[in-house]
């Protein structure tokens, strides 16, 4: 690891190619995660239990692998991507994940977000096939990918061992100098971004979901171990984090669709594991048994906490305007 710097911290999601528990292209992975500088913050996102795309299902209440993966690439500032080839190419597993992220249209989740490419092979080549048709991807998904240095890891089998450690010296060192460069190349493309930003935009739309009575994207940021509270617009309080989560999503169901919300910021920081907001919630609902229209205004403060990368709710306190 290299010394921490003042930058904020950087999140990473690592989408590995191969599905296979003890595959090379994981090892890799995890080899390249823990040679990372300290100012960004690795996260692995998996794409195995992704059901393949099917527009049909992609509607008002889309598979929850798909809106879990969708928000957890929300969550982060880039995606560095450790593949093999398959015939070639990419794994249909991975070419899936795509696209699941990139639709429906207008609303990919990689827009924008700066990309690393890894290919990795047991043979000399380094899976430059699939590196490259992975590549021609990010240019309708508009992903400004890392030109140099390039990273074909060829003859993979002979540079760990049993445990997956890596062996070769010169290796581990094109390991770090990648993510240090991939690291430069990130706050090149997206200078002054911030996770948790990032993650505020996409708290707005949870918002948005739940007062349409939809708890699911809701579900993917709620803590789900450790102290957790809330404190309710009607005055009670919960602990804990499974009675608070069991609570948010009962609680939805008194929400019919048609309703919209905005997030009023007035403060917002994060350090560290922990960050905040504070600020007015503005909702239009539709609510009670005949879905009967409320306006409300609701004092809110929010702290977040970093679980495995991702920023998860530990606390909300609602009070209405009066």
């Amino acid at each position: 690891m290299t010394n921490a710097t003042e930058h904020p911290v950087l999140q990473l999601a690592v989408l590995v190619g191969s599905l296979r528990a003890q595959s090379f292209s994981r090892k890799i992975a995890k080899a390249l995660a823990a040679r990372a500088p300290d100012s960004v913050r690795c996260r692995f996102i998996e794409i195995g239990e992704l059901p393949l795309y099917n527009e049909d299902l992609d509607g008002d209440s889309p598979p929850a692998a798909w809106s879990a993966f969708r928000a957890a690439i929300r969550e982060c500032d880039a995606v560095l991507f450790v593949t093999p080839e398959y015939n070639r190419s990419i794994p249909g597993c991975l070419k899936n994940a795509l696209d699941v992220g990139s639709r429906p249209p207008g609303k990919s989740v990689f827009k924008g977000l700066p990309a690393g490419v890894v290919s990795v092979s047991p043979s000399k080549i380094g899976a430059f096939g699939s590196n490259h048709a992975l590549r021609q991807t990010f240019v309708f998904l508009d992903m400004p990918v890392m030109q140099q240095p390039e990273a074909y890891i060829g003859n993979v089998s002979e540079l760990l061992d049993d445990k997956g450690a890596v062996t070769n010296a010169d290796t581990a060192t094109f390991l770090e100098n990648f993510m240090a460069s991939l690291e430069t190349w990130i706050r090149t493309v997206h200078p002054g971004g911030s996770s948790f930003d990032a993650f505020m935009k996409q708290r707005e739309k949870i918002a948005g979901d739940y007062v349409n009575g939809d708890a699911s994207s809701l579900k993917a940021i709620v803590t789900r171990a450790g102290p957790a509270t809330f404190f309710s617009p009607r005055g009670d309080h919960l602990e804990g984090a499974e009675a608070v989560a069991g609570r948010y999503e009962r609680d939805a169901v008194s929400f019919h669709k048609g309703g919209n919300t905005d997030l009023e910021v007035l403060q917002a920081s994060a350090s560290g594991d922990l960050a905040f907001w504070s600020g007015l919630q503005h909702a239009k609902a539709r609510m009670g048994r005949n879905g009967e229209a409320t306006e409300m205004t609701l004092r809110v403060t929010e702290v977040f906490r970093l679980e495995d990368g991702a920023f998860k709710l530990v606390h909300r306190h609602a009070d209405p305007v009066h």
